[in-house]
C-alpha cells in the first residue's frame, strides 16, 4: 500500500532543486519529451539517488517488501511438490484404510476418513502466521501523523484479528485427525471467521485509500495508478478465500481437494507486486514514464482549473470526534426544545 498524506511541497520550488527532505513527496517539475530523453544519463545520476534515498526511508517500501515475500511463501506452499504432497496423501490415506479394514467391514464414512498432516508444512504455516501479524504492525507503524484513534486506522486494527485468528487456526492444525473431526471442523470454523474479518478489512482499505490517495492526474479509480490494480486483486483474493471458507464448512469432505485459495494466493501475489509498484511510483522511480499517457508534461505544473481538489485527501478523522459530535448536537437539540412549562412570565 503507498501513503499520500505527507506535507505538501512548496509550489516555489524550482526545477532542478534537489528535495532533502525524505518524507515530503517528489514533484517533477521537468518535462521530457520521450522515455530516450528521460533517461539521459544527467536525469538518471540526478533522480536516483533522491529516490533511493527516499524508499530507504518509507516505511510503506519495508511493510510492501514483507508482504511480498509472505505472498511468495504461499505460493511455493500451494504448488511446490514437496510440500503439496498429493502424490504421497493417496499413498498414505490408501495404506491406512487397507491396513486397517478388510473386504468384510464395512466402509468408512467420508468424514471418518484421515487428514494427512506434515509437521513441518505445518510449523511453515505457523511461521507465516506469525509474519503476517508482523506485517499488520509495519501497516500501522507506516501512518505518520495520525492518531490511533484516526478512522484511517481502523481496518488495520481489524487486520490484526484476521491474523491472530489465522495463527489460532495454525497452531491448530497438527491436531487434525479426521475430515469431521472436532479440531478439523474447528479449525474451519475460525478461518471462516478469519476470512470474513479480512473481508471487511480490504474493504476498510479501499475506502481509506479514498480518503488518503493524491487527487492529481493519473491517480484515482483510474487503472494509471497501480493503488487501483492493488486493492482490486486484495479484495478479490480476500472475497475468494471467504467463498472457499464458506464450501469447506458445508463440504468438510472437500477439504484437501478444494484449490480455490491456490487462486486467491496468485491474486494475493499480483496485489502484492503493485503495491510495490505504488509505492515506487510515490518515490518517483518512473520519472521517464509518461505523465497519465502523455509526454512533454510536467506534473508539478499541472493546474486543474475546473474544479478544486484537496492536494493530499481529506484531512483527518477521528473516532472521538464523532462521538463530541453527537454529544453536542444532542445537547443544542435539548436547549432548543426547551417546554413552555419551564418558562416563567414576569
Amino acid at each position: 500500500m503507498s501513503n499520500n498524506t505527507m506535507a505538501a511541497v512548496s509550489p516555489q520550488e524550482k526545477i532542478g532543486e534537489e528535495t532533502t527532505d525524505v518524507f515530503t513527496p517528489y514533484v517533477e517539475y521537468e518535462a521530457f519529451n520521450s522515455i530516450v530523453d528521460a533517461l539521459q544519463w544527467k536525469h538518471i545520476r540526478k533522480r536516483a539517488p533522491i529516490c533511493f534515498r527516499k524508499s530507504l526511508h518509507n516505511r510503506y517500501m519495508l511493510a510492501n517488501l514483507v508482504y511480498l515475500g509472505y505472498t511468495i511463501g504461499l505460493l511455493i506452499i500451494d504448488f511446490n511438490p514437496a510440500f503439496t504432497g498429493s502424490s504421497s496423501l493417496e499413498t498414505l490415506t490408501t495404506a491406512i484404510i487397507n491396513e486397517t479394514f478388510d473386504e468384510t467391514t464395512t466402509p468408512l464414512s467420508i468424514l471418518d476418513e484421515p487428514v494427512y498432516t506434515d509437521d513441518y508444512v505445518n510449523k511453515i504455516y505457523i511461521g507465516l502466521a506469525v509474519v503476517n501479524i508482523i506485517i499488520a504492525a509495519l501497516y500501522v507503524w507506516t501512518w505518520r501523523d495520525r492518531s490511533w484513534f484516526d478512522v484511517v486506522l481502523v481496518p488495520e486494527y481489524l487486520n490484526h484479528i484476521q491474523a491472530g485468528l489465522y495463527l489460532w487456526s495454525a497452531l491448530w492444525y497438527s491436531k487434525q485427525d479426521t475430515l469431521g473431526g472436532y479440531y478439523t471442523m474447528t479449525v474451519h470454523r475460525i478461518e471462516l471467521s478469519a476470512s470474513c474479518v479480512e473481508l471487511c478489512t480490504a474493504v476498510g482499505w479501499m475506502l481509506t485509500w479514498y480518503i488518503a490517495y493524491t487527487r492529481t492526474l493519473g491517480r484515482g479509480f483510474t487503472l494509471d495508478d497501480p493503488d487501483t490494480i492493488a486493492y482490486m486483486t486484495t479484495t478479490s483474493n480476500t472475497l475468494i478465500y471467504f467463498v472457499y471458507n464458506i464450501q469447506i464448512n458445508l463440504r468438510p469432505e472437500e477439504y484437501g481437494s478444494n484449490m480455490l485459495y491456490a487462486y486467491a494466493d496468485i491474486l494475493g501475489f499480483i496485489g502484492s507486486v503493485y503495491y510495490i509498484f505504488g509505492t515506487l511510483r510515490d518515490d518517483n522511480w518512473f520519472w521517464f514514464l509518461p505523465v497519465a499517457g502523455q509526454y512533454g508534461v510536467a506534473v508539478g505544473r499541472i493546474e486543474v482549473v475546473t474544479k478544486q481538489l484537496p492536494k493530499y485527501g481529506l484531512p483527518p478523522i477521528v473516532i472521538t470526534d464523532i462521538c463530541k459530535r453527537r454529544r453536542k448536537k444532542n445537547a443544542s437539540s435539548d436547549s432548543s426544545t426547551t417546554p413552555d412549562s419551564e418558562l416563567t412570565n414576569f
